[in-house]
């Protein structure tokens, strides 16, 4: 796991900035409605904080030891394969009648997919 001060700290900033990304663009959109473009940009704002996070995850991850970046790529490989077979099983179901999965439901599932691999290589190179 990545624990220095430093990396919480680019990563707690990174989550505000989304944060305060997510709920500012929200809350334009509401107040003044746009359509179009402007609407696109609106609504497309919050990935600049996402961005921020995801730089502040790979630059955590270039601090590791060699032994931590392994279980952290067991942990990725384990999430990324996870989510494709799961996301790839659901739509063969969706011509079965299930609901329509939703973009916004795969980084959750990857990221809960993320810390069960964790969990398994960390126990692995015990």
């Amino acid at each position: 796991m990545i624990h220095s001060r430093r990396y919480i700290f680019e990563l707690g900033g990174a989550m505000l900035l989304y944060g305060a990304m997510l709920l500012g663009a929200n809350a334009l959109a509401r107040a003044v409605q746009p359509e179009g473009l402007p609407r696109l940009i609106i609504n497309l704002a919050p990935m600049i904080g996402a961005g921020a996070v995801a730089w502040a995850i790979l630059r955590g991850l270039w601090r590791m030891d060699e032994l931590q970046r392994r279980i952290q790529l067991d942990a990725i490989a384990l999430s990324f394969l996870g989510t494709a077979l799961l996301t790839f099983g659901w739509g063969f179901a969706e011509g079965a009648g299930l609901p329509h999965l939703r973009a916004f439901a795969v980084w959750p599932l990857m990221a809960v997919l993320w810390v069960l691999g964790l969990i398994v290589a960390q126990r692995r190179y015990r």
